[in-house]
């Protein structure tokens, strides 16, 4: 009786861990072959064929290319959300200068690793299909995620006077289209200079510090 109860939950984690890494592959998939293809002309059996799966298995896990494409969409979203809280939280006590290089740098690191999503989601904001989604699960979903975390440092920023509180308002939209600045710099041109991450101190002193000529 023991033993069968020890062994009985068993099957049931095995078939959750393969339904978890099927559909993880079929969200690498896609990602890729969103990212070649593009939105709408990617297909459905394209995305199985780089998965691995049969066109049947896919339409069991999503029913459409635009659910497929909010699930993908939403997981990254999570993925990068989640780290952020981790990085806010875990450098709660530092100066304000060094809080803001971090959120960066784990901004530009998820980015430089995911520049499919990058890619997915800068195309996406603006996309018919992205459109057709329920609210959360749309591309733009994700920016705002972004800016509410830059408003939650910019708080920081001002409790520790770090920050001017006259022109407060405008702090999140400047960092976050400083950032979006520097993604569409990647994304559209050829020879982008170095790495993404190596952005983030000269971001940093921008903001803190304007760009007028030093002496």
């Amino acid at each position: 009786m023991n033993s069968g109860s020890n062994t009985e939950p068993h099957p049931q984690r095995l078939r959750d861990r393969l339904r978890e890494a099927t559909s993880s592959a079929i969200l690498e998939a896609a990602e890729e072959a969103f990212a070649e293809s593009g939105l709408h002309a990617t297909r459905m059996d394209e995305i199985a064929g780089r998965a691995g799966v049969s066109v049947g298995t896919l339409y069991n896990y999503f029913s459409d290319k635009s659910a497929l494409l909010a699930a993908l969409i939403d997981s990254r979203r999570k993925d990068l959300v989640g780290q952020l809280d981790q990085v806010l939280a875990e450098h709660a006590g530092e100066p304000f200068a060094a809080q803001l290089e971090a959120v960066l740098r784990t901004l530009f690191a998820h980015f430089e690793a995911h520049q499919r999503f990058l890619s997915i989601l800068m195309e996406g904001e603006h996309a018919r299909d992205a459109q057709a989604m329920p609210a959360a699960m749309r591309p733009r979903e994700t920016m705002r995620a972004l800016y509410s975390r830059f408003e939650a440092l910019v708080e920081r920023g001002l409790a520790t006077g770090w920050l001017r509180p006259e022109c407060a308002a405008l702090y999140p939209a400047l960092l976050m289209g400083m950032f979006r600045g520097v993604l569409v710099r990647t994304l559209y041109e050829t020879n982008p200079p170095g790495s993404l991450v190596q952005r983030a101190p000269q971001l940093v002193d921008i903001f803190l510090n304007g760009t007028r000529k030093r002496p």
